[in-house]
This record gives C-alpha cells, sequence and structure tokens, in this order.
C-alpha cells in the first residue's frame, strides 16, 4: 500500500516539476477496491469549465518529445508508423531506466491488464462468435515486432543501447520472449493510455465544422498525457474533456463537479467488446454502444447459395466504397430497423437482387438502391443473415441469459471467473441485438404476408442450405 501511495506522489512531484499546473482541488486516489487502478477525485466543489490540470506538451510521452527523434531519421519513424514509432520510444525510455525522463511516470503504469491480448485460449473461446475475437491481434503484432520493430533496433543499436559494448548482442536478444512481452506491455500501455495528440499547428484538412476524416486522426501522432491518462471514464457520467492549446493539453470541467465525486472522462462510443479488448473491463451504461458483425462473407455465401451472387455488382458496389469485410448492426433506441441495420449492408443485398436492366440502369447513371426502400426481398435475405449468424454462437440466448449472474466486481485482475463472465455479457449483447433484428425482418416480412422460412440445416461453419418449413412467428 505504502509503495503504491509514495509512487504516486512521487508521479505528481516529477509532474509538477516538469511544469504541470494541477489544481489544488483534485488529488489522485487509490481506486483499486473498485477495479479501476488509480483515478481522480474532486476534493471541493469544482465549476464547468474550470481547469484541473494542465500538462506541457514537453511533458507527453512521444516521438517527438524523446531523444530518440533527435538521433534516429525521421523517414524510419515515418516508415514505421504512429504505433510502432510510439512503442519504440517507449521500449527506449523504460529501458533506460532511472535515467529516463518519465521514470516517475513509467513506476506507475500497470504492468498487468485483463485485455483480450492477455486471454487465455480457454478464456477467448466464451466469446463464441463474438467478432472482437479476430481483432486481438496477438500473432499479427509479433509479426510486426520481429519484422518491423527490431530490425530497426537492430541497425540503430549503438544509439537504442547507447554507452553499451554489449549493444549488437541486446539488440539480438529483443527478439528473445522477455522482450517480445515487453513489446506487448508497451502496446497494450499504448491501446489503453495514449492520446491521439494534435499538432500545435494544425496541419490536416478540417471539414467546416471542424472535423477531420477517420483516415487523417489514424495518421495523428500518439502521445501518453501524464494524469490525462488516470481519469476513468464512463459514457454518461463524464464530467471533464482535454483540450489541446498551443503549449500544453488542459483537462477542463464540462459540468459541475462536487467534492468527492470521481472526474471522468469518455472514450466515446465504444461497443462492450472494444472496451473489453481496449481497457480490460466492461460497464453496462456501455451496451447502449453494442454492435454484432456480419462478415462479408457470410453474405456472399449466402448469396451464392440463393443463385444472387454477381461478381460484376460486387466490383460496382466496390466502386461505389460500399464493400466491406464486415457490417455493423447496431444498438437504437428507440429501436429500428433503418438505424440499426448498417445502411451498406441493406444496399448490398438490395443491388444483389435487382433485375438485370434495373442493375444497369442504376449502373449507368452512377447511382445505388435506397437503403430505407428495403423489399421483402431484401428483408427475407436479411432475415436468414440473421439466423445463420446467430447459430454461429455456441449456446443460445436463453440458455446464456438463464445462466448469467453478472460480472463479479472484487475477484481482482486476471480472476478467470471474471473473465468468463464479461465474455458471457459481451455475447449476450450481440445475440440480443442479433435477435432483435431477426424478430423485426420476420414481422416486417409477416404484415407484407411473405411467410419467413427456417434454414433446413445450418452446419458448425454457419453454412446454410436454403429453402426450409414455414416458421411460427412468435406472440
Amino acid at each position: 500500500m505504502a509503495d503504491f501511495y509514495s509512487a504516486g506522489q512521487a508521479f505528481l512531484t516529477w509532474l509538477q516539476q516538469s511544469g504541470a499546473e494541477i489544481s489544488p482541488k483534485i488529488k489522485l486516489e487509490d481506486m483499486r477496491h473498485a477495479q479501476a487502478g488509480r483515478g481522480v477525485v474532486a476534493t471541493q466543489d469544482i465549476a464547468e469549465h474550470e481547469l484541473l490540470f494542465r500538462i506541457p506538451r514537453s511533458a507527453i510521452l512521444s516521438v517527438e518529445n524523446s531523444i530518440l527523434s533527435k538521433e534516429i531519421p525521421a523517414a524510419t519513424f515515418e516508415t514505421l508508423g504512429p504505433w510502432l514509432s510510439l512503442i519504440l520510444v517507449m521500449l527506449y525510455e523504460c529501458l533506460n531506466g532511472d535515467a529516463s525522463n518519465w521514470a516517475a511516470y513509467f513506476s506507475i503504469l500497470p504492468s498487468e491488464f485483463d485485455t483480450l491480448m492477455y486471454w487465455t485460449a480457454d478464456e477467448l473461446a466464451e466469446l463464441q462468435a463474438s467478432a472482437v475475437v479476430n481483432k486481438v491481434g496477438k500473432e499479427s503484432a509479433n509479426e510486426m515486432f520481429l519484422e518491423q520493430l527490431i530490425p530497426v533496433i537492430k541497425e540503430f543499436a549503438p544509439i537504442f543501447f547507447a554507452d553499451d559494448e554489449r549493444a549488437p548482442q541486446k539488440a539480438e536478444e529483443m527478439r528473445d520472449e522477455r522482450n517480445l512481452a515487453l513489446m506487448h506491455r508497451m502496446g497494450s500501455l499504448i491501446m489503453a493510455y495514449a492520446f491521439d495528440v494534435e499538432p500545435s499547428v494544425l496541419k490536416k484538412d478540417v471539414d467546416e465544422e471542424g472535423y477531420a476524416s477517420e483516415d487523417e486522426d489514424e495518421a495523428l501522432p500518439k502521445g501518453m498525457v501524464p494524469l490525462a491518462d488516470m481519469l476513468n471514464a464512463d459514457g454518461d457520467r463524464n464530467n471533464a474533456r482535454l483540450f489541446y492549446e498551443a503549449s500544453s493539453l488542459d483537462m477542463k470541467a464540462l459540468k459541475p463537479i462536487r467534492a468527492g465525486e470521481e472526474i471522468l472522462n469518455d472514450y466515446g462510443p465504444l461497443p462492450r467488446s472494444d472496451l473489453l479488448r481496449r481497457y480490460g473491463y466492461i460497464t453496462e451504461n456501455y451496451a447502449q454502444y453494442d454492435v454484432a458483425e456480419v462478415s462479408m462473407d457470410m453474405v456472399a455465401d449466402l448469396a451464392t447459395t440463393a443463385g444472387i451472387h454477381s461478381e460484376s455488382r460486387i466490383e460496382y458496389l466496390d466502386e461505389q466504397e460500399v464493400i466491406d469485410t464486415g457490417y455493423d448492426i447496431t444498438v437504437s433506441n428507440p429501436f429500428t430497423l433503418q438505424e440499426s441495420l448498417s445502411p451498406e449492408l441493406v444496399v448490398l443485398v438490395e443491388m444483389l437482387l435487382l433485375p438485370d436492366e434495373e442493375f444497369e440502369r442504376l449502373k449507368k447513371k452512377g447511382k445505388l438502391p435506397k437503403p430505407e426502400k428495403m423489399t421483402s426481398k431484401g428483408a427475407e435475405f436479411l432475415h436468414r443473415l440473421m439466423q445463420i449468424r446467430l447459430a454461429q454462437y455456441g449456446t443460445s440466448l436463453d440458455d446464456d441469459v438463464r445462466d448469467f449472474s453478472g460480472v463479479p466486481s472484487v475477484n481482482g485482475s486476471g480472476s478467470k471467473e471474471r473473465r468468463i463472465a464479461m465474455a458471457k455479457a459481451v455475447r449476450i449483447g450481440e445475440k440480443r441485438l442479433l435477435k432483435q433484428v431477426e424478430e423485426a425482418l420476420a414481422e416486417k416480412l409477416a404484415r407484407e404476408g411473405v411467410v419467413t422460412k427456417r434454414p433446413r440445416e445450418i452446419d458448425e461453419e454457419g453454412d446454410v442450405e436454403m429453402g426450409g418449413t414455414g416458421k411460427k412467428l412468435r406472440s
């Protein structure tokens, strides 16, 4: 307990010595009892827009601020990209120990995580058919470390391991399991804590409302912002936000905060599956952002079985930026098919179902079917698609709900019981969403006089034989 407290105090002292301004109305709090590590709490009432703390840009752990940026060519960092560049810098600073300017900061950053990267195979299996399983990326991360990061470390070994005669050997040792684990730790820290740091002089193109495209946001340099990353997040109760100024990053209150209240940031509209993947926990209020993904491969397989797959139409849809690797089914409140179904998915299905002459007419005009005008045939195809997607999960929604007793909050990080419960909560949310869409499509078809059909056979890979017997609608 003393070590935890003293490390936090040493960090705050270092931060203030680095030029940070910290309001006397806040304090760093031990929140391990709530599975939240550290957090920031108000000690006095705080007014709306009041400054909570100001972090100088020079204190951000970033490529720009590391000595490596002066020693290694800029072209090398550009080749690595924002993610691997920051991992390289963090490895360098971490391995420098007390000699690093950010030593006090590293001392309070976690070394253990509950993110999906650290789950065992049987724990990941509890997520069943959730698309998030394919986004863990441990193998691809290892590949990037071995093929892109380590060659850079070897090339610049005398700089990376300065004043060490064993620099070449140490660079080769970065391939060891222990050092690969260290790289994964740096990557996990970045995923959970790093910010996309807008430059002091904005260079990217923005629209008239001040928003940049997603591609441009991905290209922003990443940085670890001390203290800002100590704030926990909440989708409903967030009361603070980070503002980018010319020489600092300022955390300000978005609303009045009373003494004793936790100061909370917001991750944005993340589904619980991504919350689990990136941060290692879930909360019920993020269920409003849950997503169930339907893969393009599944759509193509069903279209082939139904005899409507067309390479020329797929090619045209690709030109129109409709084709993607997957399509999101999202929560809507109040629920509507139009809001929950991906419009690109509806357009894809309707385009495949069009008579040849109608397709040629739209193609000639460079147009697409309107997603809000879903036909009965489109609804029938999507209804079958939802059935197939639901069948990919290893258990039924009813069984999951009956067996689920909530996520335990006191078993500690790495608890198998807690991980399995979080996985079950995620898959329940996805199944509920898919079931809601399936039943709404069935109701739409019933109103239009179309009898919905249950697929005759769905194998373990989700392949379906079209046709079947009539399905009795739920009351």
